[in-house]
């Protein structure tokens, strides 16, 4: 992960939902509070392929919300390796300083919304 500012980036390791109950996935988050910004990059290790998760699942997507009363906006679709097992998410960046963070399994790679498949979260960067 190569995210840079002042502070540094924070981390913080998530374990996967039932779904997924091997993955981990680790956040990096370097916040600008002054822009309300968040610099974002997610690595999730042991992570199955989409189709085991769900059936007929081809891409793991991120979302981002700021809190639980709005949609969820899709983030980016992480580039999964079958072969290592695992997915990354380069570094994007989020229009808020704080927000919750979900990853699903999906059928396409651009939803309008997530599918009930979670393999990370909800779980609160920031």
């Amino acid at each position: 992960m190569a995210l840079a500012g002042c502070a540094g980036p924070s981390e913080q390791i998530v374990h996967g939902t039932q779904l997924a109950p091997g993955a981990d996935a680790r956040i990096a988050a370097d916040i600008d509070s002054d822009a309300a910004t968040t610099r974002l990059a997610v690595d999730v290790a042991h992570l199955a392929p989409p189709e085991r998760i769900e059936a007929g699942s081809k891409h793991f997507v991120a979302w981002q919300r700021p809190n639980s009363e709005t949609p969820w906006r899709r983030v980016g679709v992480l580039d999964y390796s079958p072969d290592s097992r695992n997915g990354k998410l380069a570094e994007t960046t989020v229009p808020y300083a704080g927000f919750e963070l979900l990853i699903t399994a999906e059928v396409q790679s651009s939803p309008h919304s997530p599918s009930s498949a979670a393999v990370i979260g909800p779980t609160s960067v920031g």
